[in-house]
């Protein structure tokens, strides 16, 4: 017995188990549809609750749902629920929709959410709601039966009801729009204009609706009727899709009614295929169109349902399993469907009007079922499949190592095959029919295709590495796309020119179109060549164009191209504009699995890496198939509807939007969220704000994934909240939203305390002006009494030193002058050559009262500041000062020898060097022996002049003072001491190199002096 009890424990043990898996298996299954993308969505990704009463549409986009947690605003991207915690109402179950009678018609239909307890809450503009107390009554003043049912009146739901109908429930009241109505009661319905009865048809009808405000019925057997005005009701036949179900007889009526009240539009849901009904010119007629197959709505309990027509998405509610998003794909996956059938693939070739063959030997074409398979010949392996070439006649090439072979169109018989001598890779037939082969590696092969004998010879090898695609341009010249970056090869010339810009990018795909060349590459983006020049072309925002794979055109002027990450489509136009610097942005539309595709990882690498055939169609090669779509077929879905303010929150706390908010100085946290209905990808919707006091220029900022904006606390003034949505192609096409914040001003930032505080300040800088004018004062005056005394020094042993000397010398010239007429009573050579030295010296004293004007002028403060600074040729300067100095160096037998470059230039005040050098000159020139020496020597980081003299050398004690150093000019004037015998010369010298920031050095040498002036090539002014 025991055993007995042990053995059924085991058994229900091991039932309970298998329907648990089998329960388990049911509902994780994923739900797949061949005409639909599907998602599902329950309480654990956005919904409240389960449980789906009602879905319709309002005429801003926004999708709304009833459940009993709650009324659910969906946008396409995230849902938000308004229940008590957000608005008064008494109860949480929303039982479905009505229209909001006092406004709603054909035109506007606007509706409320119904609430358990009679709660009317109304939907407006920008995805809100408001309750409105005046809708509690139901009834306006035109409403028909308002004195006979007191507000009693049930205004019709969508079908179908949860429950049957009561037998002695209120009558319907069916608004029409327009102040036109219609009333079911029990046995008949009655059509009123305003409160007015017009006509009844009676009879005992399961269900009454609305097809575009006209009246139609089912009858308790399931037939439909048609309800017109005043005559008995007409049968009505259904005609189109349904009657193509081997099920549909017209004599059966089993079909389950699916009515939206809202937008009047009607369904029906037959052998598990879903059907819309339209009215026909033909009365007795509702054409079926077909939605939806092999979805089963008993199996996930669906009870409501809103069609989009455009672009084409179903929303289904269920009473159990919440709601399920169907979009229709409208891009096909064409797949071999064999077991072990290997799916990837690369290159391809078009066979008739509407097929093509990939590489491995596949026939996909348009019939569903009508596709051939055959297997290419030894070559259709995994390194053959990235190239097939085909030439005129539709015949192509397929490589495979280092063979290559020329093959039928349609891949079943082999006409042609070469041995290379190397490997190669990339096979490319030009419109010229010639064959280009790509080597692995820096070799590039031809063959003319036309020439049956003609075999494939090496036309040139580079430094270009592996070949993965080429295009053959207008001329002699072959692009060669390859893993180190572009090439432009000249076929008549043999010369290969490497394209800057673009250097050890690896190469996709070439796409040329009149004389513009549009690049993909693998990692690194999009390219646009024209002629030699290249430029880059902006990303998407999440940068999956980065490793872009190939580029197709369609007629309506778009490029498709295929990434690892989805497909996207981007005007030409736009990215024209965008060249020309006529376009700032460019708006990239992005499409993904739920379109069609069987993965988002597209193949590239191969060639042709996409096709379009001879009916529009466009094949890209996937990693799962190839995706096929005609471009005229496939309507953008565009994030062009407008920006929304959905909830404005202080401190958590949810604030009115106005004109302009205002809001305290010391907030912490102000959050903005802003919403738009958009039901495609997220990735499609770009949206940025700017922030920034009224006036100013905005900064754009990308929203976050949450689309919220949280404004930081700033200072107190007027603000401007700038939105802005990408509404996609074309130049400038955005939506604009605007906020104006006003934040007030802290008890600090008052008129009051700032009215204060700057009549505290004024008189505080009054106070500190005085005190700092007085001081300055009195330093001026001191610092003016010495540069005074400074200044008058050197005058005064100006004129003792450069003009008292020379006037004597004159004088003496003069006295001998004299002597020798005397005794001569005709002038000689003598004469002549002193007349000659006197001139010079004249000269000399008119250059040095030139040079001493200029120093006087360098002691200005001011001046220093104005010091005209540039391009100085010391050639020129030193040539002008041998002249000056001649008579003297003449005199004394001194020769000086100017070594340096005519080109050679230092950046300094010209006139001031002049006086530098010439007073070193001058110093030279007197105590020299036989020769003065001035070279140049030039370096990367300085420059130097050298002057070397055959002197007696330089004292010690002036030699240390030369060569000492100042931090600056006014630590030289303040700290200088002069050695006991020096000139004025070197004094000037000294005075002038610290001005002009040059360094000076000197030095005694075997045979005299040397002085060296190092100008720094860096940027002192």
């Amino acid at each position: 017995m025991h055993t007995r009890r042990v053995t059924m424990s085991i058994k229900r043990f091991l039932l309970l188990l298998f329907c648990l898996l089998q329960f388990t298996k049911m509902y994780a299954q994923e739900i797949k549809n061949p005409d639909f993308f599907i998602v599902h969505y329950t309480d654990e990704n956005g919904l409240p609750q389960n449980s789906i009463k009602a879905i319709v549409k309002d005429r801003w986009n926004f999708l709304w749902i009833g459940t009993e947690d709650g009324l659910v605003r969906f946008d396409g991207q995230k849902f938000y629920t308004y229940n008590k915690s957000v608005i008064p109402i008494l109860s949480n179950r929303i039982s479905g929709f009505i229209p909001f009678i006092k406004t709603y018609n054909t035109q506007n239909k606007e509706f409320a959410a119904i609430g358990e307890r009679g709660e009317m809450i109304k939907i407006v503009a920008g995805g809100h709601v408001v309750i409105d107390s005046s809708t509690f009554k139901f009834n306006t003043p035109n409403m028909p039966f308002v004195k006979n049912f007191k507000g009693k009146t049930d205004i019709i739901q969508s079908f179908p009801y949860r429950f049957p109908l009561p037998a002695d429930r209120n009558p319907f009241l069916i608004p029409a729009g327009n102040n036109t109505y219609y009333v079911w009661s029990l046995d008949r319905v009655e059509f009123f204009i305003k409160s007015k009865k017009q006509s009844s048809v009676a009879g005992n009808f399961k269900e009454v609706f609305l097809i575009d405000s006209h009246p139609y019925a089912t009858l308790q057997n399931g037939r439909f009727v048609n309800l017109e005005a005043g005559i008995s009701p007409e049968n009505i036949n259904l005609e189109g899709d349904i009657a193509h179900d081997v099920s549909f007889s017209k004599k059966r009526s089993n079909y389950k009614l699916f009515w939206n009240n809202i937008s009047q539009r009607t369904y029906v849901y037959f052998n598990k295929k879903f059907y819309s009904l339209t009215r026909l010119k033909n009365s007795t007629v509702l054409q079926t169109r077909l939605l939806l197959k092999d979805f089963d709505f008993d199996e996930f309990n669906i009870t409501t349902v809103y069609c989009d027509k455009e672009p084409g998405y179903l929303f289904l509610g269920s009473h159990t399993n919440g709601l399920f998003v169907l979009r229709h794909k409208n891009f096909e996956t064409k797949e071999i469907e064999f077991q072990g059938g290997d799916n990837v693939f690369y290159a391809q070739k078009p066979v008739s009007f509407d097929g093509i063959l990939s590489s491995q030997g596949f026939l996909f074409e348009k019939i569903p079922k009508g596709r051939d398979i055959f297997n290419l010949p030894a070559f259709a392996k995994d390194n053959s499949r990235y190239y097939m070439a085909m030439n005129r006649d539709s015949s192509f090439w397929i490589g495979n190592s280092d063979l290559v072979a020329k093959m039928d169109n349609v891949g079943k018989k082999r006409l042609l095959i070469h041995k290379l001598p190397e490997k190669f890779k990339a096979l490319y037939v030009d419109g010229r029919d010639t064959l280009w082969i790509g080597g692995l590696r820096d070799v590039l092969f031809s063959l003319n295709t036309l020439n049956q004998k003609s075999v494939p010879k090496v036309l040139f090898r580079g430094p270009f590495g592996e070949i993965t695609c080429m295009l053959r341009l207008p001329g002699t010249y072959l692009l060669l796309g390859t893993t180190k970056g572009l090439f432009k090869f000249n076929i008549r010339s043999k010369h290969l020119e490497s394209i800057k810009g673009i250097e050890q990018a690896n190469i996709r795909s070439l796409y040329y179109s009149k004389g513009e060349t549009w690049i993909t590459t693998y990692g690194d983006g999009l390219f646009y060549l024209k002629n030699t020049k290249i430029t880059k072309l902006p990303l998407d925002k999440n940068l999956f164009l980065a490793t872009s794979h190939c580029i197709v055109e369609d007629k309506n002027g778009f490029f498709w191209i295929t990434t690892n990450k989805g497909l996207f489509q981007v005007s030409k136009m736009d990215l024209l504009n965008f060249l020309n610097k006529k376009q700032q942005f460019v708006y990239y539309l992005y499409y993904d699995k739920r379109h069609g595709f069987a993965t988002n990882e597209f193949n590239g690498g191969c060639q042709p890496c996409g096709l379009t055939l001879g009916d529009g169609t466009v094949s890209f090669p996937s990693m799962d198939g190839f995706v096929w779509f005609n471009p005229k077929k496939i309507k953008p879905e565009l994030p062009d509807e407008k920006i929304y303010i959905d909830r404005i929150e202080l401190e958590g706390n949810i604030i009115l939007e106005k004109a302009e908010i205002e809001i305290p100085d010391d907030f912490r946290q102000l959050k903005i969220a802003v919403v738009t209905p958009y039901y495609n990808n997220r990735n499609n919707l770009r949206i940025d704000y700017s922030f920034q006091k009224a006036g100013e220029k905005s900064v754009w900022l990308p929203i976050s994934n949450d689309f919220d904006i949280q404004i930081p606390n700033t200072s107190s003034a007027h603000h401007d909240l700038l939105i802005r949505k990408y509404n996609g192609f074309e130049k400038n096409n955005f939506s604009f939203k605007t906020i104006k914040i006003y934040i007030r001003p802290a008890w600090y930032e008052t008129q009051t305390f700032l009215f204060l505080a700057t009549l505290i300040l004024i008189v505080l800088f009054w106070v500190i002006l005085r005190l700092r004018t007085t001081y300055l004062l009195n330093k001026e005056r001191k610092k003016n009494l010495y540069k005074q005394y400074h200044i008058s020094r050197q005058i005064v042993a100006a004129i003792n030193h450069d003009i008292q000397t020379p006037l004597h010398y004159i004088s003496n010239s003069f006295t001998e002058i004299q002597n020798r007429l005397k005794k001569n009573n005709s002038s000689d050579f003598f004469i002549t050559k002193m007349s000659e030295e006197t001139i010079n010296t004249i000269n000399y004293a008119r250059s040095h009262t030139s040079n001493l004007l200029n120093y006087i002028k360098s002691q200005n403060s001011g001046s220093r500041d104005s010091l005209k600074i540039d391009e100085v040729s010391v050639y020129e300067i030193v040539e002008h000062s041998s002249q000056i100095l001649s008579g003297t160096a003449n005199y004394r037998e001194i020769q000086i020898i100017n070594r340096v470059p005519e080109d050679f230039k230092v950046k300094t005040d010209v006139q001031l060097l002049s006086v530098i050098i010439q007073n070193i000159l001058d110093n030279a020139v007197k105590l020299s022996m036989s020769t003065i020496t001035i070279s140049s020597i030039s370096g990367s980081e300085f420059q130097e002049i050298v002057i070397v003299d055959t002197a007696g050398g330089i004292p010690d004690e002036i030699l240390k003072w030369l060569n000492h150093t100042y931090k600056s000019y006014d630590n030289w004037l303040r700290d200088y001491d002069y050695p006991n015998h020096k000139g004025l010369g070197l004094v000037i010298v000294k005075d002038l190199t610290i001005l002009l920031g040059i360094k000076l050095s000197a030095e005694k040498t075997e045979s005299g002096s040397l002085i060296r002036l190092t100008f720094s090539n860096e940027k002192r002014y």
